[in-house]
């Protein structure tokens, strides 16, 4: 799906479905997650010093930024 994967990357953004994606910084996704979504005009923040299960956890940090996203969708 992003750089370092083929895969559903394009359909995912010619959906038109609202989209917002985070990972941690420290997660090996982050990078090529960013780079998608700057690319794809897809929204997108960073859980600073968390890997990938780890950004998952972090709900107190991550919920403030989705659910106004959930919020604003059509």
């Amino acid at each position: 799906m992003f750089s370092r994967e083929p895969g559903l990357g394009g359909e995912l953004a010619a959906s038109g479905v609202p989209t917002l994606m985070y990972a941690g910084t420290a997660d090996p996704w982050h990078d090529p997650m960013r780079d998608y979504a700057r690319a794809h005009g897809v929204g997108f923040f960073p859980v600073p010093d968390a890997d990938h299960g780890g950004a998952l956890r972090r709900t107190a940090e991550v919920l403030p930024r989705v659910l106004p996203f959930l919020g604003a969708a059509p």
